[in-house]
C-alpha cells in the first residue's frame, strides 16, 4: 500500500532539498503520478541541535514535536528527518503508533554493514553526535569497526559544516574535508560515513577520493521503499538497497 511521506526538515534547508532531490532520483517513476506524495515542513526556526547538546541552549524538542504533529495532521504516514544531530532528541518525541518514522542512523548503519562489512568506517559527524554516543551504539550493535576524527579534525569539521549552512565558497571547504579524510585514511579508515546532512553537499561539489556512505542518500532509498514504491534499477545491488 502506497504511503504519503512527511519530511521534518529545515535542519538545514539545503540538506532538506538534497533529500527531496534524491527521493525523486531514486524513485522508479515514468510520470508524475508514479512519484510519492510528499509533505515538507522546512522548519528552519528549530533551535540549534548542536548547541542544545554541547552548551545546553534551547532544546529543539518542542519545535520538532510541533513539526511532526503538523506533518501527521496533514496526512503524512511515513516520516523522515534529514538531520543526524536531531536524532539525539528522537526518543523525546511522541510518534503516533500508526506512523512509520524512519530512523536515519539505523538506515545509515545498516548500509555500512551491507556495503563494507570488513572495512573500518571513518565517521564524519558533528561534535554533538560524536559526544552523544548515539551513532557509536548503532555501529557497535552491528559489529561495525569505526574511528572518529581526532579533536583538531573534529573542530575543523564543525567549521566546515557551519560554512555549508552559511553558503560560503565550497572549494576550500571541500579541500579541508579531503584533508581530514586523508588523515583518517592513514589511521585505518577504509571508507567514510557522511553522518551529517551537510557533508553530502560538500561531497557532491567535489567527491572524496574514497568510498563513502551518504546518509542522506540511504535515507532517501529507505523513504522510497518505506512508502511502498520501487527503487530505480540502477540503485539496486542484487535485489538489495545500493
Amino acid at each position: 500500500m502506497k504511503k504519503a511521506l512527511g519530511i521534518l526538515g529545515g535542519m538545514g534547508p539545503q540538506a532538506t532539498l538534497d533529500l527531496q532531490q534524491k527521493i525523486l532520483d531514486f524513485t522508479d517513476a515514468g510520470c508524475d503520478q508514479d512519484h510519492i506524495r510528499v509533505y515538507v515542513d522546512n522548519h528552519t526556526q528549530i533551535p540549534d541541535r548542536i548547541g542544545a547538546v554541547l552548551r545546553n541552549t534551547s532544546s529543539p524538542t518542542p519545535d520538532l514535536q510541533e513539526s511532526l504533529n503538523k506533518l501527521t495532521a496533514i496526512g503524512a504516514e511515513c516520516v523522515v528527518m534529514p538531520c543526524i544531530s536531531a536524532h539525539i532528541f528522537l526518543p523525546q518525541l511522541s510518534v503516533p503508533p500508526q506512523i512509520i518514522f524512519l530512523d536515519m542512523l539505523h538506515v545509515a548503519a545498516e548500509s555500512c554493514k551491507l556495503q563494507f562489512p570488513s572495512l573500518k568506517a571513518g565517521v564524519l559527524c558533528t561534535e554533538a553526535v560524536a559526544q552523544s554516543g548515539l551513532l557509536t551504539r548503532y555501529l557497535k550493535s552491528r559489529s561495525i569497526p569505526f574511528l572518529y576524527p581526532n579533536e583538531e579534525e573534529q573542530r575543523l569539521l564543525g567549521r566546515l559544516i557551519f560554512n555549508v549552512k552559511a553558503k560560503t565558497c565550497m572549494n576550500p571547504v571541500s579541500e579541508s574535508l579531503n584533508n581530514i579524510a586523508t588523515q583518517m585514511k592513514s589511521r585505518g579508515a577504509g571508507y567514510f560515513l557522511l553522518a551529517c546532512t551537510e557533508l553530502p553537499l560538500i561531497n557532491q561539489y567535489k567527491p572524496l577520493p574514497y568510498p563513502c556512505v551518504d546518509s542522506t542518500a540511504e535515507l532517501a532509498k529507505a523513504a522510497v521503499k518505506g512508502c511502498g514504491y520501487e527503487l530505480r534499477r540502477e540503485f539496486l545491488i542484487k535485489g538489495k538497497l545500493a
